[in-house]
């Protein structure tokens, strides 16, 4: 049995929030989140051995920077910030023997497969990891399309067109949670999955982000964001996780079965109307 209790994955003081404050910090908690599931996994599997990694669709990965694994990526894109391990290829057909390495991730990667590959994409990254898969990803859970909508139309109406992002998953439609999980037993895999960033914060920091990178040139108001940004990874962070949250990590694994302990839902519904109408009144006045 591999068991994880997500309010334990994260601990405040771990990393220099100040390095990271310009950053969206939700960008900062999926790759914190995956480093601590594979350190938590490397713990329970290999206690004196580095972990083989493979980041699907990882160009722009950062989790280098929280653990110290072997790792080697795959992406469409080409390797423009000189990664080491890295191939330009496709993620479903990927030039790996099977089983190569102890664990296969991806991190915001399947909602942006065709709808139609997404199982065959789940497949063959089953069929290179040994043992440990971990999709994180917004899924259709309640309330996500609704948050990425609203997101979208805060992002138009500052800049006058679509988040190219959130208008693909708005178009494609993002992956349901349940065939996810289906294929990946299909593959041989057993499945958990735990969800974090309420959509009330996630609105806030996606909103911020957006005004940050539009509007840096006003430092003062650039220097208030940088600070929300700290405090919710200082403050809010460890504990941001909901049945409602925005990004979900689907824990897998061909030798055990996962069990990932519930957590309370932080979503606060009146938080999420005060966060709107902080934001828009903000927006008005720039």
């Amino acid at each position: 049995m591999f068991t994880l209790s997500p309010s334990g994955l994260l601990q405040s003081g771990k990393i220099d929030t100040l390095k990271y404050s310009s950053l969206d910090p939700t960008f900062i908690s999926r790759y914190l989140l995956q480093a601590a599931i594979l350190e938590a996994y490397q713990n329970h599997e290999y206690a004196d051995k580095k972990l083989k990694v493979l980041d699907v669709g990882g160009a722009g990965s950062i989790i280098g920077d929280f653990i110290d694994v072997d790792l080697s990526v795959i992406d469409v894109l080409p390797n423009t910030t000189k990664l080491p391990n890295y191939t330009q290829g496709d993620a479903l057909v990927m030039p790996y023997a099977d089983n190569s390495f102890d664990a296969v991730i991806s991190c915001d990667v399947i909602e942006h497969i065709p709808k139609q590959d997404r199982a065959a994409f789940l497949k063959e990254s089953a069929r290179v990891t040994k043992d440990l898969m971990i999709v994180a990803a917004p899924f259709d859970l309640k309330g996500v399309r609704e948050a990425e909508i609203s997101a979208n139309d805060y992002y138009r109406a500052m800049t006058g067109e679509d988040h190219r992002w959130l208008l693909e998953h708005l178009q494609d439609e993002l992956p349901n949670i349940k065939q996810a999980a289906l294929d990946l037993e299909k593959a041989g895999l057993n499945t958990a999955h735990f969800s974090h960033t309420a959509l009330n914060n996630w609105q806030l920091v996606t909103r911020a982000g957006f005004l940050l990178a539009h509007q840096d040139q006003h430092e003062k108001f650039a220097e208030v964001i940088r600070e929300l940004n700290k405090y919710y990874l200082d403050n809010i962070m460890a504990g941001d996780f909901s049945t409602t949250g925005y990004r979900s990590f689907l824990v897998a694994s061909k030798k055990h079965e996962v069990d990932i302990k519930p957590e309370p839902d932080v979503l606060d519904p009146k938080l999420t109307r005060i966060f709107s109408l902080l934001t828009e009144s903000i927006l008005y006045l720039l």
